[in-house]
């Protein structure tokens, strides 16, 4: 059996192992301007492209063209860029990847490239001088599924020096394409909440990540599995739940727990938290789950009757950027539940489909949570 390796992939290797690790590795630069110089060490290659995975607005265009100097460095210099998380990846005479230069992230179904716009306005979701929590690898054996998998934990600043204390818990799920460690590489929610508590605006809590795909035995995609083949539900109320409640120091009663989540993870987060109200107290829905929505049917119609819904939930909590496209959607539903008594948060705010909205999100929910 012959081996093919593309023609761009060799290239890469080439310049791997017959150059110094300073012409290929040169970072992402930002100017004060907010526009971004990328360097490419690809001397064998005919085209190099900079390919913007988010909307248009965020990158400044939606591709750029790389120019090659007399050294093989390609480099670009974009036009402004929006404050705040970006994928992007390269394109190197047709074959897609990630930067070598780049720190990788997990989204879209593959390690892609990132790139971080600071926003000069904004240091909440910024590392300050203030006590650290720490983010937790839990690796467990699912018998949902038959499989090794793992969450994230993290614990806030403490956690460890006083056994008496307990602790209410958030399950935080991410979005579709991304993994368990998205709320903490993209959405730095460790450093969110860092400083919340520090500020006290925030009560200490635990927050569990664990990964939305779950997939049954002989599921037919194993890796993103849909529809019934996704056992995620039964996965956090059988499995997730109880396991956290055991082996961490938590105050395990409904008032104490919340499930959030973003785009995906908020259809997730619906699903589970308003059909398993005996387990939460509190829902939060970011950018997503509330599409199609009938007030009489939709979710088993726990939405008809208002006082029972007041009375079963502590915050019922869902936002949305402004130029994001079920932006109308949810402001609707948001109506909706104003015209009919039920208790409800409603945050629209500036931003698209993006990281930097749901960083937005996760600060202004969890200061209400479990007050």
């Amino acid at each position: 059996m012959k081996t093919r390796i593309c023609v761009p992939a060799i290239l890469l290797l080439t310049a791997f192992f017959s150059h110094s690790p300073a012409q290929l590795m040169k970072a992402p630069e930002i100017d004060k301007d907010r526009r971004v110089t990328l360097n490419v060490f690809a001397p064998g290659a005919d085209s190099v492209k900079v390919i913007n995975l988010s909307d248009e607005a965020a990158m400044g265009a939606k591709e750029y063209q790389m120019e090659m100097d007399s050294t093989g460095n390609w480099s670009v210099t974009t036009n402004p860029c929006r404050p705040g998380f970006h994928y992007y990846e390269l394109n190197i005479d047709g074959f897609r990847c990630a930067n070598p230069a780049s720190q990788m992230y997990f989204g879209w179904g593959r390690w892609s490239s990132g790139l971080e716009v600071p926003d000069e306005n904004l240091d909440f979701y910024s590392p300050k001088d203030v006590p650290r929590g720490e983010v937790r690898y839990h690796w467990y054996i699912s018998k949902t599924i038959g499989a090794l998998r793992k969450c994230l934990v993290y614990t806030p600043p403490g956690y460890d020096t006083d056994p008496s204390i307990r602790y209410p818990v958030l399950y935080l799920q991410h979005g579709a394409g991304e993994s368990e460690l998205g709320w903490s590489m993209q959405g730095k929610v460790n450093i969110i909440l860092d400083n919340l508590i520090a500020e006290g605006k925030a009560k200490s809590m635990l927050i569990v990540m664990d990964n939305g795909y779950a997939a049954r035995p002989g599921a037919e995609n194993a890796h993103r599995p849909r529809g019934q083949d996704n056992a995620f539900t039964e996965l956090v109320v059988n499995e997730l739940v109880p396991m956290i409640d055991a082996e961490y120091r938590t105050q395990n009663t409904r008032e104490n727990r919340a499930i959030a989540g973003l785009s995906m993870g908020a259809g997730q987060a619906l699903r589970i938290g308003l059909s398993h109200s005996e387990l939460f107290a509190s829902v939060g829905a970011f950018s997503g789950g509330l599409w199609r929505f009938d007030i009489n049917t939709s979710y088993n119609g726990i939405f008809k009757d208002a006082d029972k819904f007041n009375d079963l939930y502590s915050l019922f909590w869902f936002g949305c950027g402004e130029l994001d496209r079920g932006y109308g959607s949810l402001k609707k539903f948001h109506q909706t539940l104003e015209e009919r008594g039920i208790k409800h948060v409603w945050y629209p705010g500036p931003g698209s489909h993006e990281w930097q909205v749901w960083r937005f999100h996760i600060f202004e929910f969890t200061q209400l949570l479990f007050k």
